[in-house]
């Protein structure tokens, strides 16, 4: 079903990768492996999307992932001057030669912890171009944590042009917790932040949130994470309001907490995850987190507008 089709006008997909390949993937042999922004868009206008955030996948081959995913060492490839070099590229190249750039709002990845210098310099110039709206950090795949990015100068760099920052979140890694996103943003109020999916539902993250209003949360996977609610997976907290049952009725039950602090997004390509071991960590497609969508605005037009549009454009440009 398309949302503009019923009248749910406006919407922008607050976190999607696209432009590349996710190396760590490849060789570890997981799936999803990549995704170029004309597929992504593509989805996206089927599905009556109008505007989509979307980065790089969370590695970069600046590693050497045959080690990497051998016996954990980060070894440089030899094939980029720095992290994230090609990868950002690539994506902005891409983004270059759709046939409505207003489409897309790209964002760069970072890696707060090498080569910093190089990296602002290369970020430098591309705002200097209009050609970034934001910072991605996924502290999983840079080893690295949320804190890292006032050491590293991205802070600063954020602050001093305006630009929002993403950054990933998880419970089950040293990196990725999202107290340490919280922690920043106490630090630095004008700093727009956004914890992706949802924290995972961790009760102490999400209770802080409401009363921080440069603090935002996304929704990306929400199928994902009702499925791991569904199966107990340690991924998420436990105690938690997502009823499986119920899926539209569970989103608003956290925009009711969170109101002007949540946002809607879909992770993709990451909708559906498949271990190379065949274990299915989530089986869902672009179509079914709209269709989600569109049964949540059934209940509650409202909310459906500030998730999918108001509260981003806030996030987006303050």
């Amino acid at each position: 079903m398309n949302l503009q089709e019923i009248g749910i006008k406006g919407v922008i997909d607050a976190h999607s990768h696209a432009g590349g390949t996710d190396y760590y993937n490849l060789f570890a042999g997981n799936l999803p492996v990549s995704q170029s922004v004309d597929d992504l868009l593509l989805k996206a206008r089927l599905t009556g999307v109008e505007k989509n955030i979307t980065f790089p996948m969370p590695s970069t081959n600046y590693y050497d992932y045959k080690f990497l995913v051998s016996d954990g060492q980060k070894r440089p490839s030899g094939l980029q001057d720095f992290p994230y070099q090609k990868e950002n590229e690539s994506l902005l190249l891409a983004c270059k030669y759709i046939d409505n750039p207003n489409t897309i709002f790209p964002f760069a990845c970072v890696d707060p912890i090498t080569k910093q210098n190089e990296q602002l310099d290369y970020l430098s110039n591309l705002n200097k171009e209009k050609k970034i709206f934001g910072l991605k950090l996924h502290t999983l795949a840079t080893s690295s944590t949320a804190l890292d990015l006032e050491k590293g100068g991205f802070v600063d760099f954020a602050l001093k042009n305006k630009l929002p920052i993403m950054i990933h979140s998880g419970l089950n890694d040293t990196f990725s917790h999202p107290k340490n996103i919280i922690e920043l943003a106490n630090k630095y109020p004008q700093l727009r932040l956004c914890i992706a999916h949802l924290a995972w539902l961790d009760q102490d993250t999400i209770s802080q949130i409401s009363k921080k209003p440069n603090i935002f949360i996304d929704t990306a996977p929400f199928l994902q994470i009702c499925d791991c609610v569904e199966r107990s997976d340690r991924a998420v907290n436990r105690f938690n309001l997502i009823d499986s049952n119920n899926r539209p009725a569970s989103l608003l039950k956290y925009f009711d907490l969170l109101k002007d602090n949540l946002i809607w997004g879909t992770d993709e390509p990451w909708t559906k995850c498949i271990n190379s071991n065949g274990k299915i960590s989530s089986k869902h497609t672009y179509f079914e987190e709209v269709d989600n969508l569109i049964e949540t605005f059934k209940l509650n037009p409202e909310a459906v507008h500030k998730i999918t549009n108001e509260n981003t454009l806030k996030f987006l440009f303050g």
